[in-house]
């Protein structure tokens, strides 16, 4: 595991972004410093849009018991489709995502597969009367 963020007091953190946004804020004018902000927001949402769906995707998966899907392990192996054979059970998983899945969702996703096709099928025939 990381130790990064540090286990600190999460009032001290505060106060060091605060500090911190007040140093960035000297020498720029006021259109700089709306480019600054928004770029250090913008590192911010990334960051906390990969946590959420990495998150949500875990608990899918496990449920409360906890897996990092961008650990090097995972990576290196936690995945059906690398060998050696995966660290993790994902014959218990498809099994999980087998037993939950209803009709309806498996109904839409051949709808989808078919639309998808039809798109394709328009595309070759495109591609074939310009070739």
């Amino acid at each position: 595991m990381h130790e990064f963020p540090p286990n600190v007091n999460w009032r001290w953190t505060t106060l060091l972004a605060t500090v911190l946004g007040y140093i960035i804020c000297d020498d720029f004018t006021a259109k700089e410093q709306i480019a600054i902000g928004n770029w250090i927001l913008q590192i911010g949402q990334t960051s906390l849009t990969n946590a959420t769906y990495q998150d949500l995707l875990e608990y899918r998966i496990l449920g409360d018991e906890k897996i990092n899907l961008n650990s090097r392990s995972f990576k290196q192996g936690g995945s059906p489709f690398i060998n050696p054979k995966p660290p993790y059970n994902f014959e218990q998983f498809y099994e999980v995502f087998k037993s939950e899945i209803t009709e309806e969702e498996l109904a839409n996703l051949q709808k989808a597969i078919q639309r998808i096709n039809a798109e394709l099928e328009k595309l070759r025939e495109e591609v074939e009367k310009s070739s």
